[in-house]
């Protein structure tokens, strides 16, 4: 029988080709879904592929290497379910391959790793999720549970959250941080289990943000001294600014820094010391005056706009001679003459800050009082606080690599 050779119909190869699964579900293959991000399992890993059969999420890998002789030649070997829960969708029976190596015989399983922890059933986007939520509200575990079930249709016990904020990492990453040399330094006490302990932060001016932190026991000199000098260690060290403690000042002293006290700090000092001295002694009102006038012209020092002006200002203070006693001792020769210097650091150097108002504005917004006084466990403690510091982070710091300062 003689042969005919018949052209291709050209015009038709573009259409799609259809197959039997098309018209009778029963006989269909794992295909690739065309929109799997509806499923909230995106792409993570090029090696991981989502496939979808009959509705179910099918997982298989690209390239299956077995973990006993990193050999690629293997063969699919049946598949075992998994309840998984992914965003948008909640709880889903996913079915997961398995592989045969055929150099060693040994039975593995598709790798997960990218998509969902080992021996749990929640995947990495909806841990992500409730590491946000908690980032950017606040809120407790109610009321993530609530969002999730109402946003996400997702439903998860409280003890899963709070296991997923436990475990929470975000460190500082230190390597390639270069510091600008500014900093303020800050303790801010906790209570874990109802025992006081001590946050110690170190804010940098410059970049905006904490650049350490450490939870310790006590606030003593010198475990600031140590705390201040491994986190400065190979870096810049020209300013730290704190508020009165004598134990911020001998450790600073020691670290041969140049220390400036918050100007804030100093008037609410100042005003203190002499509420306290007029609520405790019988004083009449012509004394009051005098007092008075020496408050003023104290915060006159502090308000000064330049240094020259400021010592213009001490030094008409010591030339007034206003009347000796231990009050004004104290304050005048025992604080203000002596420690001039710290007072007006920030009028030698405008990169030097006047108070300490950044780092106290970090801590009112990451870990107000309503907070600090209710945790049980030093983990539970730390996740939180360096979960809200990440959220600040994103939003405030600037290139942690700028190189003008």
């Amino acid at each position: 029988m003689s042969s005919i050779k018949i052209k291709a119909p050209y015009e038709f190869m573009e259409s799609k080709q259809f197959k039997l699964f098309d018209f009778v579900p029963e006989f269909s293959e794992f295909r690739q879904f065309d929109d799997l991000s509806r499923f909230g399992c995106e792409n993570i890993e090029n090696n991981l592929i989502r496939l979808e059969k009959r509705g179910k999420i099918h997982f298989e890998n690209r390239v299956a290497i077995c973990p006993s002789c990193k050999s690629h030649n293997a063969v699919k070997n049946g598949t075992y379910e998994r309840k998984l829960i992914f965003l948008r969708i909640g709880e889903q029976i996913c079915t997961i391959q398995k592989y045969k190596c055929i150099k060693c015989g040994k039975v593995f399983y598709t790798d997960l790793l990218s998509l969902v922890y080992s021996n749990s059933n929640i995947t990495l986007p909806v841990i992500e999720c409730i590491e946000n939520l908690y980032q950017i509200y606040g809120a407790g575990l109610h009321k993530i549970r609530f969002d999730l079930k109402q946003q996400h249709n997702i439903e998860i016990s409280h003890q899963s959250i709070e296991n997923i904020l436990l475990n929470s990492n975000y460190q500082f990453n230190y390597d390639n941080w270069t510091y600008s040399g500014y900093y303020l330094f800050y303790s801010l006490w906790v209570k874990i289990n109802g025992e006081w302990n001590y946050i110690l932060a170190l804010f940098d001016v410059k970049l905006n943000t904490l650049v350490s932190v450490k939870l310790v026991e006590s606030e003593d000199s010198k475990t600031i001294y140590q705390f201040l000098n491994e986190s400065l260690r190979n870096q810049k060290k020209i300013s730290i600014g704190t508020d009165l403690k004598h134990e911020y000042r001998e450790a600073i002293d020691k670290l041969k820094v140049k220390h400036h006290f918050c100007k804030f700090h100093v008037k609410q000092a100042v005003n203190k010391r002499f509420k306290d001295y007029f609520d405790k002694n019988p004083l009449s009102e012509d004394e009051k005056d005098i007092l008075n006038c020496l408050k003023q012209d104290i915060y006159k020092i502090l308000d000064a706009k330049d240094l020259n002006t400021a010592k213009e200002l001490r030094n008409e203070l010591i030339n007034k001679k206003y009347t000796k006693n231990k009050f004004t001792n104290k304050i005048l020769w025992k604080f203000i003459i002596p420690y001039f210097k710290k007072l007006t650091t920030h009028l030698e150097n405008t990169n030097i800050p006047s108070t300490n108002n950044k780092i106290e504005n970090i801590f009112q917004k990451v870990f107000p009082k309503h907070i600090k006084r209710t945790m049980k466990i030093e983990q539970g403690l730390l996740a939180r606080f360096m979960l809200k510091l990440n959220y600040w982070n994103l939003n405030n710091e600037k290139e942690k690599n700028h190189t003008s300062f």
